[in-house]
């Protein structure tokens, strides 16, 4: 057992890795949009690289908060429930509210698909909704299965009323640029907290791993991690603008 430092590296480095899978996905994304290129993006290879970095950004998020309980316990703020709780509705309120912009910005330049529950939202709602399964260990697994069942369940219905699209009723004509609802996507939060608690229980990384300063690669995406979501954030105007510079996208487009 390894005494936990301000970061874990290999968590950062997995977040780095999900990045660079999610730039490359959203400029391929970008191109097959604005056509630009002929790209397959819903079948195949690169289905499974775009939903295989949401994975990961998804499990990491709950591994992080299982974490983050775990020190917070350790440093005695148990024993304030309602500062503890206040933590996690701060958070959540943050990402959500930068989920909205980016409503606002789709609303705009996208209105026939802007993006109403993307995964900045999920992050927002799961990050309040996972405060009662923190403590919970195996029991998590079984939770995640519900949640992936119910998605499975849900995947090709729609429904005549949009109150719960949240959860993953998706209404009849329902089109979106991203769409992250809780099934199934907080069975894999759920996963990543399992995960957490087993793996770095009390905090404490139960494992041993190589220093990352002895590999490039991971240093790299550890670096890459640790920015992840002002990345995300700034990502797709930074590559709008690259098109437009390069003058492969007119601006008229938009």
């Amino acid at each position: 057992m390894e005494r936990h430092s301000n970061r874990f590296w290999e968590i950062d480095c997995l977040r780095g890795f999900a990045v660079i899978l999610m730039l490359g996905y959203h400029f391929l994304y970008d191109l097959d949009f604005f056509g630009l290129a002929d790209i397959e993006l819903r079948a195949g290879t690169f289905l499974y690289i775009g939903r295989g970095a949401a994975f990961l950004f998804i499990l990491i998020s709950g591994t992080a908060l299982s974490i983050s309980r775990s020190r917070a316990l350790g440093n005695g703020i148990s024993g304030k429930p309602a500062e503890n709780y206040s933590k996690y509705l701060k958070r959540g309120l943050r990402l959500f509210s930068m989920g909205m912009i980016i409503t606002g910005i789709t609303w705009i330049f996208f209105p026939g698909q802007y993006i109403l529950f993307g995964i900045l939202h999920f992050f927002g709602v799961s990050a309040v909704l996972a405060y009662p399964f923190l403590k919970y260990g195996k029991e998590n697994l079984l939770f995640s299965l519900f949640f992936g069942i119910m998605g499975l369940y849900l995947k090709d219905r729609t429904f005549g009323f949009s109150a719960l699209l949240w959860l993953g009723f998706r209404p009849e004509g329902f089109i979106t640029l991203d769409y992250f609802p809780l099934f199934p996507w907080f069975g894999v939060l759920l996963t990543g907290i399992f995960l957490g608690n087993s793996l770095y229980k009390g905090g404490n990384r139960q494992f041993k791993v190589p220093k990352a300063d002895n590999f490039l690669l991971p240093k790299l995406f550890s670096r890459i991690g640790k920015h992840s979501l002002l990345i995300y954030f700034i990502h797709q105007p930074l590559f709008l603008g690259l098109l437009i510079l390069s003058g492969l996208l007119d601006p008229g487009m938009l």
